[in-house]
């Protein structure tokens, strides 16, 4: 499978994120997008032994700091890049949903 689309679709929501003051709901819209795109990826890797979903949840903040540094590298060809911590909060929040 390519990893081209997922270079693609982080580079496309950095742009988008970026490209001025988001208000709360587009911000809220941006970040939704983005655990989309993280859990379209982490279905196409293979993760040795899983994810350690024993991990302490992230917060809001984090999270979306984390998902900007993610997408970053993601954007600019780093489409190996794994972060445990973020992966797992994405993952234990949406299996609690």
């Amino acid at each position: 499978m390519s990893q081209q689309p997922f270079a693609g679709r982080a580079a496309d929501l950095i742009e988008k994120h970026t490209a001025g003051s988001a208000e709360l709901a587009s911000a809220d819209v941006w970040a939704e997008a983005a655990e989309d795109c993280v859990l379209a990826r982490i279905k196409s890797l293979r993760l040795i032994g899983g994810l350690p979903r024993h991990k302490t949840p992230l917060s809001s903040d984090e999270r979306i700091q984390r998902l900007k540094t993610l997408l970053n590298l993601w954007a600019s060809g780093c489409s190996c890049a794994v972060d445990e911590d973020l992966f797992a909060d994405i993952v234990n929040r949406h299996r609690q949903a």
